[in-house]
């Protein structure tokens, strides 16, 4: 009889940038090869946020408001049972703020597994985050540099996926100094969606299950200096130091038939076509104090069909809307984040040198967005400055972003900028791996 030896250990991480760091882990066997991880991380909002014009919080007109909620909540299991295979399951429930119903549901967000051919394939499927387009279509939201991940790289968050997740196939692997990943998709019915509309709108696109076809992704960049990981989908946002890396990518999204709208009262269908192009650099400077440079640009060429646009309110602090004061935004701290157009993202961060201990760091960003949708009367421009207070890297840190963003209203010459607002957000994490 086989007797199965699990052993557990803290086991030592290879990042010597903070002191001490260990893992949750087990060891399913001797040679250590076969192991099971397990991590959690939360992140804590404490906001103020200058609403949209007509914003209500139960049926009362609110202008200003501050809030405190919980933005992300993860649990996870993660790890190689057996030989070349590897999977990873995570819990987790987003936006849980004061309009939040209760006894709020802890989701199934990834159930996924892959069996690795070689370095140069490996092939897997499940629900997962194993995206295509570009870099941050799939980001690692825990090691983000900025307050929040942009969402212009999300362009069918919460319409056709959950949460990023989608029911796919997926084939990735590393062919020299590139990495590749390409994904077949069967997506979410838009019918669930927060955003469903159940009728085709008059030149205008929105999407549509009369088609249920497949959706087509890849994502291709070629690494020059030291390679990233890629046993899982998300991709880092900061290394904070401790890796050389600059790549360059480029991807692309298809659907046929995705979205529908009406053209002189005929139901017209169009295919879903999204294409980006990105540079990732992330550069130490000075190995003994721990300074780097992060920073990213993508340019991103998006066809919806007609007139598309999407606004979105991250963890709305609002509810309702009052018709006759209302802007095209919508309600609470929503603004358009992605259309039929094209549109340029870039955010870049210093990271200065340690503080008193080796742990305590400091990091500044900024991050900008400017969008030229077909909808719209002229371009737009949204835009984050940052600080990021590293308590122990990513497991233990504060960020203070300011976000301001354009407030739009239907005018005689089409759909422009009127105002701007802010909001100030205080962000909390805390991460164990």
């Amino acid at each position: 009889m086989t007797i199965l030896n699990v052993n557990f250990s803290l086991s030592q991480s290879k990042d010597s940038t903070f002191q001490n760091p260990k893992r949750l882990k087990f060891h399913l066997d001797d040679e250590k090869s076969n192991w099971i991880a397990l991590h959690t991380y939360a992140q804590f909002w404490g906001r103020v946020n200058d609403n949209n014009p007509g914003s209500l919080v139960n049926d009362q007109l609110v202008n200003f408001n501050s809030d405190i909620s919980i933005r992300r909540f993860r649990l996870g299991l993660s790890g190689v049972p057996f030989k070349k295979t590897y999977f990873y399951i995570q819990f987790g429930a987003n936006n849980i703020n004061y309009l939040s119903s209760r006894g709020t549901s802890v989701d199934i967000l990834d159930a996924h597994i892959s069996y690795e051919f070689s370095k140069a394939f490996s092939l897997g499927t499940g629900k997962s985050a194993w995206n295509g387009l570009s870099r941050f279509t799939a980001p690692s939201t825990s090691k983000s540099m900025t307050g929040d991940i942009n969402f212009l790289a999300l362009p069918t968050l919460d319409s056709t996926d959950d949460l990023i997740r989608k029911l796919s196939v997926f084939a990735k692997g590393k062919l020299g100094k590139v990495d590749y990943r390409m994904v077949i998709i069967k997506p979410f019915s838009v019918t669930n969606s927060r955003s469903f509309e159940p009728e085709p709108v008059a030149n205008r696109a929105i999407f549509t299950d009369n088609r249920q076809n497949y959706q087509y992704t890849g994502y291709f960049k070629y690494e020059f200096w030291e390679k990233e990981s890629n046993s899982g989908p998300f991709q880092i946002g900061t290394y904070l130091g401790r890796k050389r890396v600059l790549s360059l990518g480029t991807g692309l999204t298809y659907q046929n038939d995705a979205l529908w709208s009406l053209s002189n009262s005929e139901i017209v269908y169009h295919d879903m076509r999204l294409l980006a192009v990105d540079a990732f650099i992330d550069l130490p400077l000075n190995r003994k104090k721990n300074t780097a440079l992060t920073s990213y640009l993508g340019y991103f060429n998006y066809d919806f069909g007609p007139n598309y646009l999407r606004n979105l309110g991250v963890n709305n602090p609002a509810n309702g809307l009052d018709e006759n004061l209302a802007s095209f935004n919508g309600i609470g701290n929503a603004f358009t984040v992605n259309g039929t157009g094209s549109a340029l993202v870039g955010s870049f961060g210093y990271l200065f040198p340690r503080l008193g201990n080796k742990q305590t760091q400091i990091q500044s960003y900024l991050m900008g967005q400017y969008s030229n949708f077909e909808a719209l009367a002229e371009s737009i421009f949204q835009y984050d400055i940052g600080l990021n207070w590293f308590l122990r890297g990513h497991q233990s840190k504060f960020t203070f972003n300011a976000q301001n963003r354009p407030i739009l209203f239907q005018t005689e010459t089409g759909i422009r900028t009127v105002d701007r607002k802010w909001t100030l957000l205080l962000q909390y994490q805390f991460r164990l791996d």
